[in-house]
């Protein structure tokens, strides 16, 4: 059985060959290969498609603002920062404010034992009397002249050692001397730090308290180096904070660094927020600066179809075709893209089912 079987074998594989050396020998009676090629490149659709399921149009035309986006932090406005400090040496017996709370210009801050200023008041009641006898008494001119001059003295000097106005008419109408001084706010803030305790003694000049005006604060951003150069000062830009949502603030350039970040190879901006009462030093926000403006094609964002960090678009072709092609875009508002290289104006692109598009593109072979 071997032996018939095996000559057969041969003449048939003899046969077959003699068939197929036509084929292998002519390309062009072989079966069309289509190879896949890289994302890069126009890929033609084979077939048609839905006309419900997939729409093309051209891209809108538009001059729109030349956006620089921004990340950065609020800070305290440091013009807006004062220091509260002791003008004469003596015992802070009372702290009335702590740290958090919110202060009116004028608003005693702390009470302070101080001989230096007991012995002020008493002075300026001396000068005092001494004015009035002299007044009532008829004394001469020079004498009254110089008593007024003394009483004068006496009350600047309680002046620079910290008094209110109030303080030094209260003194006067009552002719009693106050133990403490009371040591006020010199703006209206919050108190952001506290240095001393009660019943810490303070020097002259030492600062016990730190207070802040929160009615604008500061805003710290990077900026590309590529994109520096078109940033001036006075520039308007907008402000989203992550913390409140919805809410949109206005600020304006006030300070660009002279020099870049050589870590980052960043240039730190300051920019000037008007605060409403809700924001807070430290916040993350993000900015949004207009620079200039320039013609941009305009495309709805789900028109974009996104593969391994790379962006294409869907286009349509005269002769009914659809190409995927890559481009470059920047985020824009209400649902649209600008695309700023890889498109024309003439061309249609698929604004709808671009993502049912791209997997029948995908899948072509």
């Amino acid at each position: 059985m071997k032996k018939l079987l095996l000559p057969l074998i041969f003449v048939l594989g003899a046969g077959l060959g003699a068939w197929l050396a036509p084929i292998a020998l002519n390309p062009s009676l072989q079966p069309e290969v289509v190879r896949r090629p890289f994302p890069e490149e126009e890929v033609p659709t084979s077939g048609k498609v839905d006309p419900d399921f997939v729409a093309s149009a051209l891209p809108e035309q538009r001059d729109i603002d030349d956006v620089i986006p921004l990340m950065g932090r609020l800070a305290f406005n440091a013009e807006k920062i004062h220091l509260v400090s002791a003008r004469i040496a003596g015992r802070l017996d009372r702290i009335l404010v702590f740290e958090g709370a919110q202060v009116r210009h004028g608003q005693p801050l702390a009470a302070l034992y101080s001989p230096e200023y007991i012995s002020a008041q008493n002075e300026l009641l001396l000068a005092r009397n001494t004015w009035r006898t002299l007044q009532s008494s008829r004394a001469t001119q020079e004498l009254a002249e110089d008593a007024e001059s003394t009483l004068q003295s006496a009350r600047e000097r309680m002046r620079v050692m910290g008094a209110s106005e109030q303080d030094i008419a209260a003194l006067e109408q009552t002719g009693r001397v106050n133990e403490h001084l009371l040591l006020r706010a010199p703006i209206s803030g919050v108190v952001t730090q506290r240095n001393l305790d009660p019943g810490a003694f303070i020097n002259l000049g030492d600062s016990f308290m730190s207070l802040a005006d929160t009615s604008t604060l500061w805003f710290f951003g990077n900026v590309y180096e590529q994109d520096y150069q078109r940033i001036r000062q006075g520039q308007s830009l907008q402000l989203d904070v992550q913390a409140l949502p919805g809410k949109h603030y206005r600020a304006r350039v006030d300070m660009l660094s002279p020099t870049l970040d050589t870590e980052t190879n960043t240039l730190r901006i300051r920019c000037l927020v008007t605060n409403d009462g809700n924001l807070r030093p430290d916040l993350f926000a993000t900015a949004s600066l207009n620079a200039d403006s320039y013609r941009a094609l305009l495309v709805p964002a789900d028109a974009i179809v996104r593969s391994q960090q790379v962006d294409y678009l869907i286009v349509e072709t005269q002769d009914g075709h659809y190409r995927k092609r890559q481009v470059n875009i920047k985020p824009y508002r209400d649902g649209l893209v600008a695309v700023t290289e890889g498109l024309s104006a003439d061309e249609k692109v698929v604004v709808r089912g671009s993502t049912l598009l791209n997997q029948k593109l995908s899948g072509a072979v």
